[in-house]
């Protein structure tokens, strides 16, 4: 279920709800900087599968910081969108689907229900993907950074490239425009290919401890913050 947030509230202490899980976890939205026309510019997405939990620390640490600095820049993070995967440290959410598979693009099918990779009963049928939907419709945002694991890697749909750039200069990460398999039904062909959004999927590793791989995302993720291109 999505809900429309109201962004007048102060959202740096106080995570706004906007929408539920399938078992009725909350899914969070934290807003930092200026929101003009409850518009924000850069929106950001942890826990896309349950089993990436460095995802979700990380656009915590993000969200600490931003209490501490304050930004001009409208920025919105959700840290966990998949909570019902990630309390039972599994990829997909609680009807077994794999989120990134469930958007309503052209080339969005229904796949096996045996594998890890199932896209659901329909596009769009899950209500967590329901949630981003309704978060970029309600808040248009210019850009939008989805975090996952496990490839140490800054993968870009759409018109991306530079952002991508940017923020490797920080990180030293490979910026890659193909991830190297089909992700038919993905939420980067949803946003990027199909409506000219630039989406980076920025890929951290899964072994390296929290603060190392904080010290080498923090100041990317402020660039893409900031970034004008």
């Amino acid at each position: 279920m999505a809900m429309k947030p109201s962004l007048s509230q102060n959202a740096n202490t106080i995570p706004l709800p906007v929408g539920q899980s399938v078992e009725q976890r909350p899914i969070e939205l934290y807003v930092f900087g200026d929101t003009p026309d409850n518009q924000i510019d850069t929106l950001i997405l942890g826990v896309f599968h349950g089993d990436e939990p460095i995802a979700g620390d990380v656009c915590y640490k993000l969200i600490e910081h931003l209490k501490i600095h304050s930004t001009k820049h409208s920025v919105g993070i959700v840290p966990v969108l998949n909570p019902d995967g990630l309390a039972k440290e599994q990829r997909q959410n609680a009807n077994m689907v794999d989120l990134n598979r469930n958007y309503p693009t052209k080339d969005w099918k229904e796949a096996d229900k045996d594998t890890i990779y199932y896209s659901g009963r329909a596009a769009a049928s899950e209500p967590e993907t329901q949630v981003v939907i309704n978060l970029m419709e309600l808040h248009q945002p210019k850009k939008i950074i989805t975090v996952h694991a496990p490839y140490k890697v800054i993968n870009y749909d759409g018109p991306a490239l530079s952002l991508a750039q940017s923020m490797a200069a920080h990180s030293g990460y490979l910026v890659t425009e193909d991830i190297g398999y089909a992700t038919l039904g993905s939420f980067g062909t949803y946003a990027g290919k199909e409506r000219n959004i630039p989406v980076i999927t920025l890929e951290l590793p899964e072994d390296e401890p929290l603060e190392a791989v904080w010290k080498d995302n923090q100041q990317a993720l402020i660039a893409a913050i900031e970034f004008q291109g």
